[in-house]
C-alpha cells in the first residue's frame, strides 16, 4: 500500500512538473453588438445593431490535473449602432461607433480536453468615439462616455490542435454613459454582443 501511494505521488508530481501550464496566442473574430438606450423621457429613441470587429492576444494559466484556468485578454474591440431619435415625427438617424481597449479575466474549465465554460468580468476603456449627430439640429449636443466601464463575459469554446474556437456573449449591466444629449435629455447607453472568435496557440511555457 505504501508502495502504491508513493507511486501515485510521484506520478502527480511529475505531471505537475511536466505539464505545460501557460499558453500564449492570438485571436480575433466578429461581433454582433447591440446598444441601448434608456432614460430617454418621452422621446423615442431606437437603435439598430452593428457587426463589428475584436483582436487581441491572450495568456492561459492552466492549473494541472484538476483541469481549471485562468484566462487574462488583451483586446482591441468595436461596439456599433444606428441610432433613431424619433420626436413627434421629427426622425433623425446617424451613427455611434466606440472603440474600446478591453481587458476580459476569463475564469473556466475543460470537459474532455476539448471544451471549455468560462466567465468573468471585462474592463473596458474608451480608445475613440465617434458619434454622427445631425449638425443642422441644435437640440444635439454630443456627450462623451464614461472613459472606462466594466461588463462581464460568457462564454464556450473548443480547443482542436492549435486552434482556438470560441462563442462569447458580452454585457454591460450599468450605464456606459451618454452619447449624445437631446433637447436636455442625456440617454443611458449599455451595451450587449454576441462574438464568434478564432484563435492560434503559439508556443507552451513550464
Amino acid at each position: 500500500m505504501k508502495k502504491i501511494v508513493i507511486y501515485l505521488v510521484a506520478l502527480l508530481t511529475a505531471q505537475v512538473t511536466y505539464a505545460q501550464i501557460l499558453e500564449l496566442g492570438v485571436k480575433a473574430g466578429l461581433s454582433g453588438c447591440t446598444l441601448m438606450l434608456d432614460d430617454t423621457k418621452s422621446v423615442s429613441m431606437t437603435t439598430e445593431s452593428n457587426n463589428t470587429y475584436n483582436f487581441g492576444v491572450y495568456g492561459r494559466v492552466k492549473i494541472p490535473v484538476i483541469g481549471f484556468y485562468v484566462q487574462p485578454e488583451l483586446m482591441m474591440n468595436t461596439r456599433a449602432s444606428n441610432f433613431t431619435v424619433d420626436n413627434a415625427g421629427t426622425k433623425s438617424v446617424f451613427l455611434n461607433k466606440v472603440n474600446y481597449f478591453e481587458v476580459p479575466i476569463m475564469f473556466g474549465f475543460k470537459v474532455l480536453k476539448i471544451a471549455r465554460f468560462y466567465g468573468g468580468p471585462n474592463f473596458q476603456f474608451v480608445t475613440k468615439q465617434t458619434t454622427e449627430i445631425p449638425t443642422n439640429n441644435p437640440l444635439f449636443v454630443k456627450s462623451d462616455l464614461k472613459s472606462s466601464t466594466t461588463g462581464m463575459q460568457l462564454g464556450i469554446g473548443a480547443d482542436l490542435a492549435r486552434i482556438r474556437a470560441d462563442l462569447k456573449w458580452d454585457a454591460n449591466i450599468g450605464s456606459m454613459g451618454a452619447p449624445f444629449v437631446y433637447n436636455g435629455i442625456s440617454p443611458n447607453m449599455r451595451s450587449s454582443m454576441i462574438s464568434i472568435q478564432v484563435g492560434f496557440k503559439l508556443f507552451d511555457l513550464l
